[in-house]
């Protein structure tokens, strides 16, 4: 098991359109703005960072969160059952697909009051279907 890398960090947002135009004014490239299951998403390239704003998180029926703020650091992994393992899961592993591709994800607690994100590549950009559940 090995996390192999830093796929973004997550933000939830109150409001989607004034979240963007306030990165986009700060020189960000706004992409895949979509629904997503229940809410809105939509990735901010800020430079070497890239911000995903949701309006609702998967896991917000598990857990009381904000209104606003960090969500979670998401982290791509080579094998996600193995990286769950003494881990407390809070929601998945369950296959989401969209513009990023095909991905088997979980979110765990951890420490600080924050929560991870592991994800596992299944199929790349470009395979199979891109619409959100």
């Amino acid at each position: 098991m090995t996390v192999t890398g830093l796929a973004g960090l997550a933000v939830k947002v109150a409001d989607l359109d004034a979240a963007c135009a306030f990165y986009a004014a700060a020189g960000a490239a706004v992409h895949d703005r979509m629904h997503w299951h229940g809410g809105e998403r939509a990735d901010v390239h800020l430079g070497p960072v890239v911000i995903t704003l949701f309006t609702r998180a998967l896991y917000e029926d598990e857990i009381e969160l904000p209104a606003e703020g960090f969500l979670h650091p998401a982290m791509f992994t080579d094998d996600l059952d193995a990286e769950l393992e003494g881990h407390a899961v809070l929601w998945g592993p369950a296959v989401v697909e969209g513009p990023f591709g095909t991905r088997r994800i979980a979110f765990v607690e951890a420490p600080g009051g924050i929560r991870l994100e592991f994800m596992e590549q299944l199929a790349p950009p470009g395979h199979g279907s891109t619409a959100p559940p």
